[in-house]
């Protein structure tokens, strides 16, 4: 980390991107260095792959939102001057993307939470009363089970939204009709735009995997996996 800092400092940001990769660790810190790096060397669409991965991996951290952000601009501008037809996020509806802000843990936390609250309300009220159907009778009751409810078809909605996972291009490609360069050529998508997984991924032979994806609205289209970047 020592010889990263002091190749940064010397604004040799190539040199650094190059020793990151050289150990990689794979956490948060690791793919925010390489975000905030490949925006100081003017590759914003790689900036926003990797901070977009570091932002799935630490969804709170106010510095990495602050440069994915920065990062989503400079791409945006790129994606404008060049007339690009597909947006940084052209696929993903609205619970998709409420849905890649939230983690599993946090959803499950919301879950027991609840569960151990409204388990203590029926507790009580039975306690009182002795009766199963009183207690479900009861307000508190009604109020458990309702809760229960929301958040278990919110845990639902979130479960059918995460059947699309999110990944992002980290090298500029083309979208093609099928899985293997013999198919006909779609359209160009750039670095940095994110893209939904569509079911497993398809090996062309031992050395090529294609992955299909939705990358405009419905449209689907077949990209290589090594393209790909899962958040």
């Amino acid at each position: 980390m020592a010889d990263l800092t002091q190749l940064e400092r010397a604004g040799k940001f190539k040199e650094a991107i190059e020793a990151l990769k050289s150990s990689p660790t794979y956490d948060a810190s690791y793919f925010y260095n390489l975000g905030v790096l490949h925006g100081k060397i003017g590759s914003p669409g790689q900036a926003v792959a990797y901070l977009e991965k570091a932002n799935h991996l630490k969804p709170h951290d106010p510095e990495i939102q602050r440069n994915l952000i920065l990062a989503k601009n400079a791409l945006q501008s790129s994606l404008d001057s060049n007339n690009s037809e597909i947006g940084i996020d052209s696929t993903s509806s609205p619970l998709e993307l409420f849905s890649d802000r939230i983690q599993a843990d946090e959803i499950f936390g919301v879950i027991g939470m609840i569960s151990l609250i409204v388990s203590i309300l029926w507790i009580r009220a039975y306690l009182k009363t002795r009766n199963l159907l009183k207690t479900l009778l009861k307000p508190s009751g009604w109020f458990g089970l309702l809760g229960l409810i929301v958040v278990f078809a919110f845990y639902g909605f979130y479960r059918s939204a995460n059947s699309t996972p999110p990944a992002v291009l980290i090298t500029r490609e083309l979208l093609r009709s099928g899985p293997g360069l013999t198919f006909p050529e779609i359209a160009p998508i750039e670095t940095g735009v994110k893209v939904r997984l569509v079911g497993p991924p398809s090996s062309v032979n031992e050395n090529e995997t294609w992955q299909k994806v939705r990358y405009k609205g419905n449209e689907t289209a077949w990209l290589p996996a090594s393209s790909l970047l899962p958040l």
